[in-house]
């Protein structure tokens, strides 16, 4: 089993609503390529360090996954198709490094984790 970290940046043209419908999709998309999720963190709306597609903020989320063989690959595939993404990396990591879901999402996009 291969554990991962994916960084994604969200659109900053949808809501709060449609934010928590974009993490479900993409959690539903990685599920859909054998992958398991293992913790979200929504970090919230932040200004970029440069101009992605002429925008300048982005709603940034955190996630571990675990996956095997060509998941990872095809999980990239359709970060990178979705218009709703801006920018997304990922990268191997430890198993020990694995976030536990602790705060609910719907906390996260309220923003009430963050205090």
């Amino acid at each position: 089993m291969n554990y991962y970290e994916t960084l994604y940046i969200i659109h900053p043209a949808l809501d709060a609503g449609r934010v928590k419908e974009m993490v479900l999709s993409v959690n539903k998309t990685l599920e859909k390529f054998g992958g398991n999720v293992s913790a979200v963190d929504v970090w919230g709306k932040k200004k970029l360090a440069y101009e992605i597609d002429k925008q300048k903020y982005g709603t940034y989320v955190l996630l571990h996954f675990s996956g095997e063989g060509l998941c990872s690959r095809n999980f990239s595939r359709e970060l990178e198709l979705n218009p709703n993404i801006l920018a997304y990396l990922t990268t191997s990591i430890n198993e020990d490094n694995i976030m536990k879901d602790i705060v609910d999402l719907d906390v996260q996009i309220a923003g009430k984790s963050r205090e």
